[in-house]
């Protein structure tokens, strides 16, 4: 699935420099605190500056339910962790409160929104850094591939049209 996302990308006739930076927003979305707000934002970023729909999802989706959605949530929270002092192991009682959950009780709830401090800030602090460090990472290394493709594609067209003119 990610290989094809590549592909599409890299088949993308926009300029280097507007596909790696949508490319990039999209990583910076991924790596964003806000779950379950990603695709919107995408979509809202996408339409505004009319950027490429493929380079900002897929950029967007490197966060994945089902492969790279905890980690990146753990990453988050440890980095915040770090940059807030606080030990990487969860607090206690937020431990706790995940391991044995009652979702149906007004008490369960109610602890877990006056110890959610604890964790959100960390998670929130950390996901904004990520996002930033990731997202300034993608840029150059998308902009170097699309430019390396873009030249071989250039080279194989010469070649092409050397061939066809003999």
């Amino acid at each position: 699935m990610f290989r094809a996302a590549v592909r599409r990308l890299l088949a993308i006739d926009d300029p280097p420099e507007r596909t790696a930076l949508a490319f990039s927003i999209g990583v910076f979305i991924a790596f964003s605190p806000f779950l379950g707000l990603h695709t919107i934002m995408a979509t809202v970023l996408a339409f505004a500056f009319r950027f490429n729909k493929i380079a900002i999802y897929t950029g967007t989706f490197v966060n994945n339910p089902f492969l790279t959605l905890v980690p990146i949530i753990l990453a988050s929270y440890a980095v915040g962790a770090l940059v807030t002092g606080r030990p990487l192991a969860l607090p206690g009682e937020s431990f706790e409160l995940l391991k044995n959950p009652h979702l149906l009780t007004a008490e369960w709830w109610g602890k877990l929104f006056k110890t959610s401090g604890e964790v959100l800030i960390p998670y929130a602090i950390g996901g904004i850094l990520l996002s930033v460090i990731c997202s300034l990472v993608a840029y150059p290394l998308t902009l170097h591939l699309l430019r390396t493709r873009q030249r071989i594609k250039e080279r194989q067209n010469t070649e092409y049209r050397s061939q066809n003119s003999e």
